[in-house]
């Protein structure tokens, strides 16, 4: 019961902060704002933005829901990057199953030492955090091209990718009782960068390319990882009983030296994809 409540204290703190202390950044809500103040200080009522005045908050609704699907399916962006965070997501979600067939019945972990594993992936993501300043301000100085271009962001996610199928393969094929448990901890660890140099890179690139349509493609890729990882909560446990640590660990690993090649592609031909994209600032040509 208490791990429910500490996550609604943690998640209703972190509630509050964004609601009182962040400041509001989208440009049609800030151009509503300013044509009120206009309104207000002129005594006229000419003042109107466009965002105001072209439907109502259901219209806006009926509009964006479909077009968070359209981005979803057929944005090559969005269908690659959300393909590695979907990944990311299935396995995170399947180790809350996967932990107990990893850890816990192959060293004898009682459950509180099972929970405790899950601190290395906590490790590696604040890793990550914590040496993100420097890494851009060492690429700043080291690269020659535009800066303000989108595929800048992309430079977290190819320089871990590959630890993703890496730490699979590492954890799957070191899962033995004679094998030291800090070796699948190790591998949790490289899981844990990997995680959040995506996740922040990815959204970055995406806030970056899509501008005033931001937000409604980053909900695609909320919508596609989270349907499709949690259902792979069900199907973990049967996975894991089926065919092993072992090779569950494999197929996922797998998968994932599909999915790696996905950000070097788009550092390579990201500037092209936004040029034909309709949803893309200065796409749809």
């Amino acid at each position: 019961m208490w791990t429910e409540w500490i996550t609604l204290i943690i998640a209703s703190f972190a509630f509050l902060v964004a609601f009182f202390f962040l400041p509001e950044t989208y440009l049609p809500v800030l151009l509503d704002w300013k044509a009120k103040s206009l309104r207000e200080v002129s005594g006229k009522k000419i003042y109107v933005s466009e965002h105001a005045s072209t439907s109502s908050f259901f219209g806006r609704l009926q509009y964006n829901v479909p077009l968070a699907v359209r981005f979803a399916t057929t944005e090559p962006a969005i269908l690659a990057l959300g393909g590695f965070l979907v990944l990311l997501y299935i396995l995170l979600f399947s180790f809350l199953s996967g932990f107990d067939y990893i850890f816990k019945r192959t060293y004898g972990l009682n459950p509180l030492q099972q929970g405790a594993c899950f601190a290395s992936i906590a490790l590696g993501a604040t890793t990550f955090t914590l040496t993100t300043p420097a890494f851009y301000i060492r690429t700043r100085k080291l690269t020659d091209s535009n800066l303000r271009a989108p595929e800048h962001r992309l430079r977290p996610a190819m320089c871990t990718a590959p630890l993703l199928p890496l730490s699979l393969f590492w954890l799957g094929w070191t899962n033995y009782p004679s094998i030291s448990i800090y070796s699948g901890l190790g591998a949790c660890f490289c899981f844990g960068v990997v995680l959040n140099a995506m996740y922040v890179s990815s959204y970055q690139y995406i806030i970056d390319s899509y501008g005033e349509h931001a937000a409604i493609a980053l909900s695609s890729i909320t919508m596609m990882r989270y349907i499709v990882a949690g259902g792979m909560v069900m199907a973990a446990r049967p996975m894991y009983d089926g065919i092993g640590v072992h090779w569950t660990m494999t197929l996922l690993g797998c998968v994932a030296v599909v999915l790696v090649p996905g950000p070097y592609l788009l550092w390579r031909w990201g500037e092209r994809v936004r040029e034909k994209s309709w949803g893309a600032e200065g796409g749809g040509k």
